[in-house]
């Protein structure tokens, strides 16, 4: 139905158009994906060394932009991130779930044959729990379905508070610095608190993947971290770790206050801060609500290795 080919620069527009509208459907919602054409611009466009070499897309008979999966790949972890697949078929084409099938796996084949993907194996995709297309599509090419994750978001007057609360704190967590040994540290703590890692503690602290972090230190070391960057729209959390010793203290609040402090007066205020937590991980989720964040989504992870 579409012709696929290797994505242009030229498709950007259209690629931000074509996942805007159907981002606004959890049948199609991938949960790496914002919902605004700013955010969706912003996240494609930071892709390194650019969007268009890890993306690939489905063209209709006029050339207009239907189908779309990027793929950002971190050589470093040996992982690559599925963004997509993205089909757009007409609602009343005679069998669409079968032209969207087969247009998701002839995506998949032409993604992971580019040659930014070559020799990766370990591959995720993520999406709204009522994106049912996506959990077939990954049951079919043997991704394993991970746990659900919440997004929960934290805005108005709530957001303010914390903004507000922290600028108001003279002592506590701050901006890491070059200092070796609590960068050390920082590394230790993330790679034991977060196995499954998106993010190595080496990108952490050097920001190599744009991460800004905060840290709390003790006399004996770091009691705990946070990371998150500035999207678009928002303040994401993307990691908060704290010893395990120094747990239930309200160092883990701490951490995030000054994270959202520091992302504000470095980058400028934003309208909303978001963060993932695992399903299940209670004390995380007692964490953010109690600073006032509410459950927004929830996604589900696939993961081929």
């Amino acid at each position: 139905m579409y012709a696929l080919r290797s994505a242009t620069e030229a498709d950007l527009a259209a690629a931000v158009d074509l996942v805007t509208r159907l981002q606004a459907d959890p049948g199609h919602h991938i949960g790496y994906h914002g919902t605004t054409a700013e955010e969706v611009a912003d996240e494609l466009t930071r892709m390194t060394p650019d969007w268009a070499g890890g993306a690939v897309v489905g063209v209709d008979a006029a050339g207009v932009v239907r189908a779309l999966l990027t793929v950002e790949v971190d050589p470093e972890l040996g992982r690559a991130w599925l963004w997509g697949p993205y089909v757009d078929v007409p609602a009343d084409h005679p069998a669409v779930r079968q032209v969207w099938h087969n247009t998701a796996d002839d995506l998949l084949d032409l993604a992971t044959g580019l040659p930014r993907a070559a020799g990766t194996s370990d591959l995720e995709l993520y999406g709204h729990r009522g994106n049912r297309r996506l959990g077939d599509f990954a049951a079919r090419h043997g991704f394993a379905a991970g746990s659900a994750s919440r997004v929960f978001t934290l805005t108005g007057a709530a957001l303010r508070s914390v903004l507000v609360g922290a600028a108001e704190q003279s002592v506590g967590p701050g901006k890491l610095d070059g200092d070796p040994t609590i960068r050390a540290q920082v590394i230790d703590l993330h790679e034991r608190c977060f196995p499954n890692r998106t993010a190595s503690g080496a990108q952490l602290v050097d920001g190599t993947r744009g991460h800004t972090v905060v840290v709390l230190t003790g006399a004996d070391g770091v009691i705990g971290y946070a990371a998150g960057y500035l999207e678009q729209e928002e303040f994401y959390i993307d990691y908060v770790a704290v010893d395990p010793n120094m747990r239930d203290a309200g160092a883990g609040r701490a951490l995030v206050r000054a994270l959202v402090r520091t992302l504000a007066t470095e980058q400028g205020v934003r309208s909303r801060a978001a963060a993932v937590i695992a399903l299940g991980n209670d004390a995380s989720e007692r964490m953010f609500t109690a600073l006032g964040f509410t459950l927004h989504l929830e996604l589900v992870a696939y993961r081929r290795r």
